[in-house]
């Protein structure tokens, strides 16, 4: 009965809804429909509600089914309507066909782009080019793949062709999935797909220029696959039959495809650990460990062992913390700076690991290293969680049915509660959750123990779940920790108490923690800004302050613009202001960026730190005017507002520097720069500028204990005598100038504990780390001592002697 009724209506006098329909089926409204419905639904999703990366993403999945269903909904259609005639389908068919259903795919992405256009008069678009690069990329670059695909599917299979067209997507996001779980990357490309960059962490995105190159690589695929089917539809499976002129057209796209396959790693959609291997062609073996690292990195031997040691030390203790161990050698990648590991990998500066391969993802870690420990835990807590991922997964019966449960927060958590022995800052975990609470920034537990956790402000989450687990840890211990985590947060079953429970104990526990007003100021900053999925115009904008940056000293004036335009998209982020100011200093604008900084400093919602930025930057424009008396000015305002320690040594430092002509000339030259943001652009000429200032200051102890720490990291060996003039008690009482302030006498005492751990004399590394523990102001800094204290302790019983300093291999 269809057949006659679709020969009968005159297509090109229908309206092209109906046309469609006729040609197409009903089946292409009702996925107009479907695709319609989420997109209104997704505009009232934040970060999925602008014409973006993400809305685009998320269409493309749904637009690879509607492709592949309409693309077989055509041939099903035709069939149906030569049902009577019985007409066999040949080339020219085939080839219609297939242009059909492409039109007809397109066409149903139509409404959806028109419906996100429109919200954008709702929500703010920040870039509109790059939204309509990213609809061209992925649900328009799926839709040209996925409704040939299905037209093939359904000549291929007249009675299965709807399944076969449905598992193709299927296969192909199951493939992709797989090389997400086998493969090293935390990218993925897939046809249907689209493209998955990476972390939600790194929010930067534009358009990857490999990403095209992935389309156009798509587009010779599926060429391939039609001209092939072109040229043996009706001919049988002989090759020898095919018509020989499609076959001949065929041949090279065929070739093509297999070269574009193998050179996918090459071209960066699949990339393997044969790839990584290019890059990072060095191989370090210890006794738990495999450490793959650039040989242009220029890493020396004593870097190595350093190295080596620095991740044994840690390997022990996570051991002793968790009471477990890998079930095999960890190998680490060790990138030698972000950008390169970003483009290999698809993680610039965040750190991740594969605990069900035991591999770790790192860059330009120094010793000691600050997040290894993080990463390792990841690795050591596979040997307790699932079979398959090693996290903290799990099945939760809700009745009859199984339920499949991700508590990321317990993955995160337990993380971060190994590492708290080492805290980086000037407050303990718990006191930064504690002032994450009194600052009402603090998300339930609730929010954060479950999957949940990655839709949370990244340091609000981490803080919370790493405190909340170290609670646990310290109050419960590893054995029950370990278990949590395997049950994927089943806290009734192994602490016999619900989580709402233990959440009002661990409160009570933080409101104990003593709180400064510098902890307080830190946190208003560390945890002010919401999750990506909060934030205006969270990827273009993050994107577009990561290329101001890149331009603010080689094309200060084009930086401007895109300041002035992030400014104006998101007037109320500081920290786009801030960077305008410096690019406008940078652009020689100097008055403009001194009225800036001033309204910086008058806005009574830009948190401390900042403000003690703002000062920083007004004190070196002021510096490079050489207007002396407003540079001191502004340094002291600097000190004044500065939360950190090392904030506060080098403001203190600054001021030193401004004091007298010949401070201003060397320690002032080699803090302040010869230029706007040119201090330690030549390393040699600051090293030659300090050597100058204790030569002529030789009562000032500041001079050595400079010197000693530029070379504590090249020789401690030579940093070593000039650390102990600096800190040396003995200095005379009277003279101010000649005593190092007590914030530089504990950094001191801290680098020579460093240098003396380097040269092997553990005596004296654990005695300098004792004492500054003993008179550590915050528990923060007595916690760091007592951990380099432990790791003098451990390795005094496994080295022997310095390590040597030679060139690298």
């Amino acid at each position: 009965m269809v057949g006659p009724a679709v020969k009968g209506v005159n297509e090109r006098g229908a309206n092209p809804v109906l046309r469609a329909t006729i040609l197409v089926g009903k089946r292409w409204l009702v996925w107009v429909a479907v695709l319609a419905a989420l997109t209104l639904a997704l505009d009232f999703v934040p970060l999925f509600d602008v014409l973006g990366y993400d809305f685009a993403f998320a269409l493309g999945m749904v637009a690879a089914f509607a492709s592949v269903d309409i693309g077989h909904g055509v041939v099903a259609r035709w069939r149906a309507s030569t049902l009577d005639s019985g007409a066999a389908l040949d080339a020219l068919t085939l080839a219609r066909l297939v242009r059909r259903a492409i039109l007809a795919a397109l066409a149903a992405l139509a409404p959806p782009l028109v419906l996100s256009l429109a919200n954008a008069a709702r929500v703010r678009n920040c870039s509109l080019g790059d939204g309509l690069a990213f609809y061209a990329l992925l649900p328009v670059g799926t839709a040209l793949f996925a409704a040939p695909a299905g037209v093939l599917a359904g000549a291929w299979s007249p009675r299965r062709g709807r399944l076969v067209a449905w598992s193709v997507p299927l296969l192909s996001l199951a493939w992709a999935a797989w090389r997400l779980w086998a493969d090293p990357a935390v990218f993925a490309f897939d046809p249907f797909g689209g493209f998955v960059p990476g972390p939600v962490y790194d929010e930067a995105l534009r358009p990857p220029a490999r990403l095209l190159i992935f389309r156009l690589t798509n587009l010779v695929w599926i060429g391939a696959a039609v001209t092939v089917a072109l040229a043996a539809v009706g001919r049988g499976r002989d090759p020898r039959r095919w018509r020989r002129g499609l076959t001949l057209a065929a041949a090279p796209l065929v070739i093509a495809s297999a070269c574009l396959f193998a050179l996918r790693g090459d071209l960066g959609f699949a990339i393997r650990r044969d790839d990584l291997l290019v890059v990072l062609d060095r191989t370090l073996t210890t006794e738990h460990f495999v450490v793959h690292y650039a040989s242009s990195a220029g890493k020396t031997p004593a870097d190595l062992a350093l190295q080596a040691e620095d991740y044994e030390f840690r390997y022990a203790q996570l051991s002793e913390t968790l009471g477990a161990t890998p079930a095999g050698p960890v190998t680490v990648w060790d990138f030698p700076n972000a950008d390169v590991k970003k483009a290999y990998v698809g993680a610039g500066h965040t750190l991740y690991a594969r605990p069900w391969t035991r591999e770790i993802f790192v860059q330009a870690e120094r010793f000691p290293s600050g997040r290894i420990r993080h990463e390792l835990a990841h690795v050591f807590a596979g040997a307790f969680g699932d079979p398959i991922l090693g996290i903290s997964f799990a099945w939760h019966w809700k009745g009859p049915l199984p339920l499949p449960t991700l508590a990321m927060g317990l993955v995160e958590g337990l993380a971060e509660a190994a590492d708290t022995s080492d805290p980086d800052g000037a407050s303990t975990i718990h006191q930064e959750a504690a002032a994450m609470i009194a600052d009402g920034r603090a998300p339930p537990l609730t929010a954060i123990v479950g999957a949940g956790f990655s839709a949370q402000s990244g340091a609000r989450a981490y803080t919370m779940a790493g405190s909340f687990c170290a609670f646990l840890l310290e109050t419960r211990g590893s054995e029950r920790l370990r278990a949590l985590y395997r049950s994927a947060g089943n806290f009734s079953d192994v602490y016999r108490t619900p989580l709402a429970t233990l959440e009002v104990e661990w409160r009570a526990f933080l409101a104990k923690q003593p709180l400064s007003k510098d902890d307080r100021a830190r946190a208003a900053e560390q945890f002010r800004r919401p999750a990506i999925f909060k934030k205006v115009c969270a990827r273009d904008l993050a994107a577009r302050l990561g290329e101001a940056r890149g331009l603010e000293r080689v094309a200060p004036a084009t930086a401007v613009r895109m300041l002035e335009g992030a400014c104006a998209d998101d007037p109320h982020e500081p920290t786009f202001r801030l960077e305008l100011v410096q690019a406008r200093a940078f652009a020689g604008d100097r008055r403009g960026a001194l009225e800036g900084l001033g309204r910086l400093a008058a806005d009574a919602d830009v948190t401390q730190p900042l403000h003690a930025q703002a000062a920083s930057l007004a004190a070196e424009i002021q510096f490079q005017a050489r207007d002396v008396a407003n540079a001191v000015a502004e340094e002291k305002r600097a000190l004044a507002l500065a939360t950190e320690d090392g904030d506060r040594r080098l403001a203190t430092v600054k001021l030193r520097a401004l004091e007298t002509p010949l401070g201003r000339d060397t320690l002032g030259r080699a803090l302040f720069g010869d230029a706007l943001g040119g201090a330690g652009a030549d390393p040699v000429l600051m090293f030659h500028l300090l050597a100058e200032y204790a030569r002529l200051f030789p009562a000032d102890r500041l001079g050595p204990y400079l010197l000693g720490r530029q070379l504590l990291g090249r020789d401690p060996s030579l940093a070593l005598p000039f650390l102990s003039r600096a800190c040396d008690d003995d200095a005379p009482s009277g003279n101010a100038e000649g005593t190092l302030p007590p914030l530089f006498q504990r950094e001191c005492r801290r680098m020579v504990g460093e240098a003396a751990y380097r040269l092997g004399d553990f005596d004296r590394a654990r005695a300098a780390y004792g004492r500054l523990a003993d008179e550590a102001d915050v528990e923060a800094e007595r916690l760091r001592a007592l951990d380099m204290q432990a790791r003098a302790i451990w390795a005094s019983s496994r080295r022997q002697g310095p390590i040597a300093r030679t060139a690298a291999p």
